[in-house]
């Protein structure tokens, strides 16, 4: 039986030669290691090449890099763009500097390849046999590149998600355009001003990101205690880890650390950075600031930055501003403030929603339409206690075709959390809770801007107390603002009548405007000092996990 023997040996011996022909047929490997500096250059475009055709002896151990980056080489016939005959070129020393300074503008050095092209770099400066290393200048190269494009986008989009309420329409920049980009930034030497120009103009921003970086300079050697008790009375042994947590962050001096009056001072100071009211005294809220140790202040400060990157290029020249956090409403126009208002925010089980949305009318002397929720949970049980709830606070019952209905007639023990068939409004006048004035704009949470008739919310440090819609302090001042352009159907002598009457109105905006409500819980005084607002609404920590996230990929 010697014929199958030798069918298989002759199969074995087609498939052999079959392999090394189509070895054969490969592109050889580029030579690893110049003989002469003369033809490094050409052996890294080889290479180079060899990368961008997935033609690499051990692919499967190498990064992949992103299209942008192997059309770039493409487009520039593959030669190396970051070395000249062994040596470096000054924009790679420029792109590293930047680089290790990405923290300043709250991102990860990490993710732009620093440790690796650092090491390469530092070879590619100091060993005198390094400009042989064909690969050692492919990677140099590649990596230099694709830190390039990967910070290019960073800085103008941000590295958080994009989500409902970002404005930008553009995601990232296209393969095309951020080749160009490069090619510009090599073709001029200006790696660092490209990159200023990637980041939003908003002065707001701009400030934020200097003072950001001289706060990590200021603190870089700093370390503070983040363990004082949440439970604890006034006692000696409680002032001295106060007193040791002052010194940690340099809020007081050690000569002053028996000195009553300067350590409440340091205190103050210390309440001011972090937007408490400045009384001196540890409360459970500046406590909890206490804790907060620098790198989650530093987590904080990027987190904002890259908030900010989320806005489009250029806002409108006129728009309401409000931020959630720090409680105030502001008017802008050409990159200037024209009115400021303190305002109260949704309760953290409320939230006010972050949106963008244009005003479009007010109204004087408003209805107050209660939401199903607050009936359901709030005052049906009132209620039903007693009847009378519903005249103290000036309340009545309206069918759905707005007929108005005698809750003495209603059987009111077959209503219940799913069941009511009726609205409930408050009448107009000073105790209405929506006050004097409804600012209106759309959005499907059905909330907006309006006074209130418990006005002294206003005073305290902490205003996160509404159901959802945000109540402005300088309401009249927003309103007379708005239609101050309307010299023909509401003049404001005209508004400030209806007001004094009581009269309701309707005021049609001329002209809608912007209004964008946000969450930044870091920013810059007009001293360029960073102050942290409270996050009342626990978003920094998750978006701050997803910024680790990035790091890490």
């Amino acid at each position: 039986m010697p014929a199958p023997d030798i069918r298989g040996r002759k199969v074995k011996w087609l498939v052999l030669l079959l392999a090394v022909l189509a070895a054969g047929c490969r592109h050889k490997p580029v030579q690893q290691r110049a003989l002469d500096i003369r033809q490094l250059d050409s052996l890294v475009g080889l290479a180079l090449r060899e990368t961008a055709e997935g033609n690499e002896r051990d692919s499967v151990s190498r990064p992949a890099y992103p299209a942008a980056v192997l059309l770039f080489y493409q487009k520039k016939q593959y030669a190396p763009r970051w070395s000249s005959r062994g040596k470096p070129a000054a924009q790679a020393d420029s792109l590293l500097t930047f680089i290790a300074d990405a923290a300043d503008y709250g991102l990860y050095a990490a993710a732009y390849h620093y440790p690796g092209l650092k090491k390469m770099l530092d070879r590619a400066h100091t060993d005198t046999l390094a400009w042989r290393d064909v690969d050692l200048w492919r990677n140099i190269d590649l990596q230099l590149t694709d830190a390039f494009m990967k910070m290019a986008n960073d800085l103008r989009y941000g590295i958080l998600p994009r989500d409902s309420i970002t404005l930008r329409k553009d995601s990232v920049l296209g393969d095309t355009a951020m080749a160009a980009l490069l090619g510009g930034a090599l073709g001029r030497q200006r790696i660092k001003a490209v990159f200023d120009s990637l980041q939003p103009y908003d002065p707001r921003y701009r400030r934020l990101q200097s003072a950001f970086a001289e706060y990590r300079r200021e603190t870089a050697d700093m370390k503070w205690d983040t363990d004082l008790p949440e439970q604890y009375t006034d006692t000696a042994a409680f002032r001295e880890k106060l007193v040791r947590r002052l010194l940690q962050e340099r809020m007081l001096d050690s000569a002053d650390a028996g000195n009553s009056a300067r350590i409440t001072a340091a205190l103050k100071a210390f309440q001011r950075l972090h937007d408490l009211y400045p009384d001196g005294v540890v409360g459970a809220r500046t406590l909890a600031a206490l804790n907060i140790s620098k790198q989650q202040r530093y987590a904080r400060a990027a987190l904002n930055l890259n908030r900010w990157r989320q806005l489009p290029d250029s806002l409108p020249d006129e728009y309401i501003w409000i931020n959630i956090p720090a409680y105030a409403l502001q008017i802008w126009r050409d990159d200037t403030v024209r009115l400021s208002s303190r305002i109260v925010v949704g309760k953290s089980d409320h939230n006010t929603p972050l949106l963008s949305s244009s005003l479009i009318n007010f109204q004087l002397y408003p209805y107050w339409r209660v939401p199903f929720s607050i009936i359901v949970r709030e005052m049906l049980p009132a209620i039903k206690r007693d009847i009378t709830y519903l005249e103290k606070h000036n309340l009545e019952i309206v069918d759905r075709h707005n007929n108005i209905v005698d809750p003495y007639k209603l059987n009111w023990k077959k209503y219940n959390d799913h069941y009511f068939p009726y609205l409930i409004r408050q009448m107009t006048g000073l105790d209405n809770s929506l006050g004097i004035i409804k600012f209106n704009f759309r959005n499907r949470y059905a909330v907006y801007l309006h006074d209130t008739n418990a006005r002294g919310l206003f005073g305290k440090s902490y205003r996160a107390l509404s159901h959802g819609c945000v109540r402005v302090q300088q309401w009249d001042s927003l309103a007379m603002y708005l239609v101050r352009g309307d010299t023909v159907h509401h003049m404001r002598d005209s508004v400030l009548t209806w007001m004094a009457r009581q009269t309701q109105k309707l005021v049609v905006l001329r002209t809608r405007v912007p209004i964008y409500i946000r969450y930044i819980t870091c920013e810059a005084d007009n001293r360029d000092h960073l102050i942290f607002h409270e996050d009342v609404y626990g978003y920094d920590s998750t978006e701050i996990r997803k910024m680790k996230m990035y790091r890490r990929n």
